[in-house]
């Protein structure tokens, strides 16, 4: 007893002393270090968004923004605005985004693009907080996640960054699906009810929303939980039966069946370099991402945490459903900056999945993370670097379209310039757009 009571006495001198409150400096500093480190690439993300950023309509936003919203104006009661939100546009079916736009429309009455695009790129704060969430090392959490946030806040989709209705849709199934696959790892029914909601949402946000049904699926069947998944497949038929009722295939895509059985070489090639079309030699790397997708699910990591295995199989079929899809306009749109955010998933998800393999081993602080970091880094600073040129080229491109459209000129950046020109001047004639309070000034 003398002893121990000796020992309490000891540690409170311990705490009062000069020695321990240098201690607990340095270490309230060091916390604060790191989250200044994790702040800053979203930070300087969305600052290059609020610079550049402009209330210009681009390419998708003419059909599937104002002319939407002229259609809801004129729809014949709810039942009718109802199937509007829900209508396909191209090959999606977007009733997230354009639930987003009358929104919008009844806040302020008529469409700010540039507004529109800061709500769409928030959608990657979500996807960061479910990736925090999925991420599960023993300590220092924060510290190990700074890989994640430099990979992820970095300007190689600066097409989706800039444009409205990409923004939106591209983003926003991510942490929509990423989040289903999260709650459904933690099990309940409470979450099981969740997690299709989003699973759902995701599937009425952008196309590929629809295969985190398949990944939800297979993450059920990990866990064996073979009741839910039954429940599950049932619930998921019924929602992708009415995602396709009625649906057609747009008319200027390739057929999917001539790409399957005339050319899958080719769509083998887009697959590979859709996967690594964030790295340089995106063909190699995506050879080394698939590679070390197999690496894990040969040591068998989808038992460990089967919502970041999941995650990167939904990744995966959004790449081969993509090639399947879209390899007959060529290779090269494998290395669109608007795709670029699916093969920025990659590297994300394995970082993962790795630092839980490699857990408890030497390796993993002396090597593995020091050099993902420095890796991790050099990736960010490269993109950004090379991207704000792209973003300064974007910007200018938007202002001029639109200048030049109003004195006169057929300047839209839009396929269908004639159908565009009629959508603008109709939707500037109901006040549902004013291209006039547009600061023609480049930015500083």
């Amino acid at each position: 007893m003398i002893r121990n009571a000796d020992a309490v006495t000891a540690n409170e001198g311990w705490k009062r002393g000069w020695p321990y409150k240098i201690y607990r400096t340095r270490a309230v500093a060091f916390k604060l270090l790191i989250i200044a480190a994790l702040a800053a690439p979203p930070v300087y993300f969305y600052s290059i968004i609020y610079k550049y950023a402009v209330n210009v309509p681009y390419w998708d936003d003419y059909s599937a923004i104002l002319d939407f919203l002229i259609r809801y104006q004129d729809a014949d009661g709810a039942l009718q605005r109802v199937l509007l939100l829900f209508a396909q546009n191209n090959e999606h079916r977007i009733a997230f985004g354009n639930l987003a736009t009358v929104a919008m429309y009844k806040l302020t009455g008529m469409v700010d693009f540039r507004a529109m695009v800061f709500f769409g790129n928030a959608a990657l704060l979500g996807l960061v907080l479910v990736f925090y969430r999925m991420f599960r090392p023993a300590e220092w959490k924060p510290l190990y996640f700074m890989p994640v946030v430099l990979f992820l806040f970095q300007p190689q989709f600066c097409d989706n960054m800039l444009w409205a209705m990409a923004s939106v849709s591209n983003f926003y199934v991510l942490p929509f699906s990423f989040a289903s696959l999260l709650l459904l790892q933690r099990g309940g029914r409470l979450f099981f009810a969740a997690a299709f909601l989003l699973a759902a949402l995701s599937s009425v946000t952008q196309g590929s929303g629809i295969f985190s049904f398949a990944a939800c699926a297979l993450l059920l069947a990990l866990k064996r939980d073979f009741r839910g998944l039954a429940v599950w497949c049932a619930l998921s038929f019924a929602v992708l039966a009415s995602y396709f009722w009625s649906y057609e295939r747009p008319a200027h895509h390739p057929s999917v069946m001539k790409t399957v059985l005339e050319v899958p070489d080719i769509a083998l090639e887009y697959f590979v370099t859709f996967t690594g079309a964030s790295f340089p030699f995106p063909f190699f790397a995506g050879l080394i991402i698939i590679f070390l997708f197999v690496f894990l699910t040969f040591k068998g990591y989808y038992r460990k945490n089967p919502a970041v295995y999941c995650g990167l199989v939904l990744v995966f079929l959004t790449a081969a459903v993509a090639a399947v899809t879209r390899s007959g306009f060529g290779v090269e749109q494998a290395l669109s900056s608007r795709y670029r955010i699916f093969s920025a998933l990659f590297p994300i998800l394995l970082y993962m999945a790795f630092f839980e393999h490699l857990q408890g081993r030497r390796i993993l602080a002396k090597v593995f993370f020091p050099a993902v970091l420095a890796g991790s880094l050099m990736f960010n600073i490269n993109a950004n670097i090379i991207g704000l040129g792209k973003i300064q080229t974007i910007n200018a491109l938007f202002r001029n379209s639109i200048t030049l459209w109003t004195m006169g000129a057929d300047t839209l950046l839009c396929q269908d310039k004639e159908r565009a020109h009629h959508i603008l001047t109709e939707s500037i004639e109901r006040g549902l757009y004013n291209p006039f309070l547009l600061e023609t000034r480049a930015p500083r």
